[in-house]
């Protein structure tokens, strides 16, 4: 038998920044994310005489494997189950050239396909608790659409929750990449750094904060009031980082804030986001799209490349003989 699976990427629109546990990745905070269409992670998992991971049609025998190959290991002794071997075939179709990262859709894939292949009967939640021990961010591409990734002090209580699975908001991503830059502080130690700043506390509290907002915004519908609870955010993820001594944002970052705040200032809704990255997100209703593109590669002169996207389904998995 040979099981498959798909899941997607999300976007954080209240961040998840800092682990209480880096093993269990625990997170500091509560998040909130939105599942994307776009972008998304297809994976064949079968059980084998040896280990091989295939990544975009080439065999992986480095890094990349090796922490596949863990994971695996970590999901067998989670399911109390025996040791055994697996053929893993993954395909990411996310522009990892644009610097957009997969861990997301690709841990929660490897899970929902490792469950499927093993004949495991288990629930989302228990799926969104095992998808989260390989990436964090993986925990909330169980669900679609709105998901709230809930903070907890023991493994079994930090897990994904859906919000609003098939949302009725006319929400859309513009993804801006500036390039695909290898980041000089890796997200696991900007966390462990963010850690030491005087402003964690207050971090926490904000998240905790910006989440409670959030889901009463989706409630009511409100895009602008989503959309300014994320800037806003995303603005204090950032000035974290700064206040630890070290930071993301390129001056094109930067000036994808300002772009936003000008397309407003016109009368069209428009919201910046920035994740551990220096490429930014822009989020607007679909009517508008078109034409927050268009003002994005002006600003730009060439040098940006666009990417939208809008709200996608949960994982799904299958098997075949």
């Amino acid at each position: 038998m040979t099981s498959f699976a798909l899941a997607h990427t999300n976007l954080a629109l209240v961040k998840y920044w800092g682990k209480e546990d880096e093993k269990l990745r625990l997170p500091s905070a509560p998040s909130l994310s939105l599942t994307l269409d776009a972008f998304y992670t297809k994976t064949k998992l079968s059980l084998s005489k040896e280990d091989r991971f295939v990544l975009d049609g080439k065999e992986e025998k480095g890094k990349e494997a090796q922490r596949v190959f863990s994971y695996l290991s970590t999901l067998l002794s989670f399911f109390a189950l025996p040791p055994s071997h697996f053929f893993v075939d993954s395909q990411n179709f996310v522009p990892k050239s644009a610097g957009f990262a997969s861990s997301a859709s690709a841990f929660c894939a490897l899970a929902a396909a490792f469950a499927k292949e093993m004949k495991l009967t288990v629930s989302k939640r228990e799926l969104s608790i095992a998808s989260r021990l390989g990436s964090g961010s993986a925990a909330r591409s169980v669900f679609g659409g709105f998901v709230l990734w809930k903070e907890g002090r023991e493994s079994g209580e930090s897990f994904a929750v859906p919000i609003e699975e098939k949302s009725s908001m006319p929400i859309c991503i513009l993804y801006l990449s500036f390039g695909a830059e290898k980041k000089k502080v890796s997200s696991t130690e900007g966390m462990r750094l963010s850690k030491s700043s005087p402003f964690f506390t207050s971090w926490r509290q904000e998240c905790r904060k910006a989440c409670k907002e959030a889901q009463k915004a989706i409630e009511d519908n409100s895009f602008e009031r989503l959309g300014q609870i994320s800037e806003k955010n995303a603005c204090q993820m950032h000035a974290l980082t700064l206040s630890s001594g070290f930071s993301y944002l390129s001056p094109h970052s930067l000036r994808a804030l300002d772009l936003a705040k000008e397309i407003r200032e016109e009368g069209v809704g428009c919201y910046w986001s920035c994740d551990a990255g220096s490429n930014a997100a822009l989020l607007c209703r679909k009517e508008d799209l078109n034409f927050i593109q268009k003002r994005a590669e002006k600003a730009f002169s060439g040098a940006v490349s666009c990417f939208c996207a809008s709200a996608g389904p949960g994982v799904e998995a299958w098997s075949e003989d």
